[in-house]
């Protein structure tokens, strides 16, 4: 069986022949380690050094050989693919660590590119925000998004029915979550102005479904919705309001995605039990992240909703990066014991190693799910 017949049959919640594997995001460490060489793909602050000299010509097509090169040799079965760089972006180098995009001024921490001047603190003009999300739409529609598809053109050209591609776009949580002012103004307006809340979520979900249906018409196999609906202790907002105000939305995107004849996954940090159940019933097919470190049970997932959805994940990403070997193989046992039984479960990392560095116990959690992960004929 290829790769990408035993991804779709796990996302059909159907016995491939062995546990397929992903990884939403390797760190520069671990690629740089496994490639011999600097790569472009998940170096964000290379690329952002790059773009601030102005040679990006063909950063996207490095990007998309970077990938390729990197998932052939590791031997995943499916591949994340990300939105292509804009050359039309203004990135000016403003110190270590630090850029200058389109006049906003971010830093590299912690694995991430952060806007700085997004404290939690910071206001947000419900009005500003309308506007600037319509305008957002109508720069799509005029085709100056083009360049996010560039990546996916490539590797679809490439792998297309070989692995199984995916691509990011989500409307329900994602662009809120991902910025900080933001999240605190909107979690204060489901109580004061609802509608406004309605409003926001419906602008970006409408601009996450064209992005998504381009992108399965690009080649994308499934729509990957990042959007980290909890932290740590739960979800950011209670059950009611995750059913008024992001369920519909989420639903939505599943059934215009199902729709364009791809699949629809969820990617999300944190602890979301208590909105679980509705997750399941707003039509995703697959639940990637299960974190453990936010007390989310492999288990208890597989045995309530293990015959309506594929699991993926929950692969302890600490035990990868600073336990011995040892440790290693009985967390693979874990995972696969615990979800692999009847199919409908893929192995990755709990989320992702984005800021991991041991390439060598990565490799040995891989070779060790083609061993340990395979069906009995």
């Amino acid at each position: 069986m290829d790769s990408y017949g035993r991804v779709e049959a796990a996302l059909n919640l159907e016995e491939p022949d062995r546990v397929p594997l992903f990884e939403m995001h390797i760190s520069t460490w671990i690629a740089k380690e496994l490639l011999g060489r600097e790569p472009v793909a998940y170096n964000t602050p290379l690329i952002m050094n790059l773009m601030s000299k102005g040679r990006a010509p063909n950063l996207n097509r490095v990007i998309a050989e970077d990938l390729e090169e990197l998932t052939l040799k590791v031997g995943l079965d499916f591949l994340r693919v990300p939105h292509g760089q804009n050359p039309g972006i203004q990135v000016k180098k403003a110190g270590e660590s630090r850029w200058l995009i389109d006049g906003g001024s971010y830093v590299w921490t912690s694995g991430t590119l952060w806007r700085e001047d997004w404290g939690f603190q910071r206001e947000v003009e419900a009005e500003s925000l309308i506007e600037a999300l319509k305008s957002r739409m109508e720069a799509y529609e005029e085709g100056e998004d083009e360049a996010a598809f560039q990546v996916l053109r490539t590797l679809a050209e490439r792998l297309k029915g070989k692995l199984f591609l995916t691509f990011d776009s989500d409307g329900s949580w994602g662009p809120i979550v991902s910025n900080p002012p933001l999240l605190r103004a909107v979690l204060k307006w489901m109580y004061t102005d609802p509608e406004l809340v309605r409003r926001i979520i419906n602008l970006y979900t409408d601009l996450a479904i064209q992005m998504g249906v381009q992108a399965l018409e690009e080649g994308a196999d499934a729509i990957l919705m990042c959007v980290d609906y909890g932290y740590s202790k739960g979800p950011w907002m209670s059950p009611n309001h995750f059913k008024s105000f992001v369920k519909p939305a989420l639903e939505r995107q599943c059934r215009a995605f199902k729709g364009a004849g791809g699949y629809a996954i969820l990617h999300s940090d944190g602890n979301i039990w208590p909105i679980l159940g509705d997750v399941v019933e707003a039509g995703v097919d697959a639940y990637q992240g299960i974190d453990v470190e936010a007390g989310m049970d492999l288990a208890e997932v597989k045995a309530n909703y293990g015959d309506r959805l594929c699991l993926i994940g929950n692969v302890h990403p600490a035990t990868i990066d600073f336990e011995e070997p040892d440790a290693v193989l009985a967390e693979v046992r874990r995972c696969i014991g615990q979800a692999a039984s009847g199919g409908g479960y893929v192995l990755s990392s709990s989320a992702n190693i984005s800021v991991n560095k041991n390439s060598g116990n990565f490799i040995l959690m891989l070779e060790a799910a083609r061993r340990i992960g395979r069906y009995s004929p």
